[in-house]
């Protein structure tokens, strides 16, 4: 029953709730590793990072050393994540990716995953690879906003490399794909500017933000602006995570246009 109750509110999103009950659990059954790997995602979501990483090595602990679990190992690279700890959330993404590797092919978000963390770490011809691996994961399983993303991520990773011809054909192919990708219309309007086709970033950056930029992301919800994110630097920088070169770029065309 604690089990169930702990599900039903972790599914609900009473995270407090659900911990306290997953705690019931783990003091039931110390030996458990179960019950602290499942309190540790918790505490991911409650944006405890270093208390869901305790939790997540105790629970290693008590596991067989043999057995590897890769939920495990992707939540904890979440959480060193939410540490900003960029070395940790490596470690586990590879490991990930080799064990994944030894039965199929790494799950499509790890390795999109991977690939940001890559780039936070300025590894771009390596965070390169892993959004390509992503691309082709995710058209594979037909995930058709997953490849999206992941091709535009590795769009990003060809301008920091300054390889910008290419990047523009990516995000070109991107927009054409996705007609409602704002990310990809916002880098490419940023390039444009960057290289003085004033008129065609302009063209680009309204297209997006008049066009598609509808302000409401679900029926009977609030009115959003999405284009307001790219105009946002610590948004880019922290949480779409954009390489510097392409903030760079973004903030000079929203601030001098």
């Amino acid at each position: 029953e604690l089990e169930m109750r702990a599900r039903t509110a972790y599914r609900a999103k009473r995270l407090d709730e659900a911990y306290a009950l997953l705690t019931q659990l783990h003091e039931l059954e110390p030996e458990n590793g179960q019950w602290l790997e499942r309190r540790a995602q918790c505490l991911v979501d409650l944006k405890r990072f270093r208390d869901a990483i305790n939790d997540f090595d105790a629970a290693v602990d008590l596991y067989e050393p043999e057995y590897k679990s890769l939920g495990l190992l992707s939540n904890r690279a979440l959480a060193y994540e939410g540490l900003s700890d960029w070395n940790g959330a490596l470690r586990d993404y590879d490991e990930v990716v080799r064990l994944s590797n030894a039965v199929d092919r790494a799950p499509p978000y790890v390795l999109n995953s991977r690939g940001n963390v890559l780039c936070s770490l300025g590894r771009y011809e390596e965070a390169l690879e892993s959004y390509r691996l992503a691309t082709e994961t995710f058209q594979k399983s037909r995930n058709l906003s997953g490849a999206i993303y992941a091709r535009s991520n590795a769009a990003l990773m060809l301008a920091e490399l300054g390889r910008e011809d290419e990047a523009i054909a990516e995000f070109e192919a991107v927009a054409r794909r996705a007609a409602g990708s704002i990310d990809a219309r916002a880098a490419l309007a940023a390039m444009r500017w960057s290289r003085g086709e004033v008129e065609e970033a302009e063209t680009t950056w309204n297209w997006a933000c008049e066009k598609i930029n509808s302000g409401v992301l679900t029926e009977g919800g609030p009115a959003l602006d999405g284009c307001a994110l790219y105009r946002d630097e610590d948004w880019l920088r922290r949480i779409r995570r954009w390489p510097p070169s392409m903030v760079d770029k973004q903030m000079r065309f929203v601030r001098l246009r």
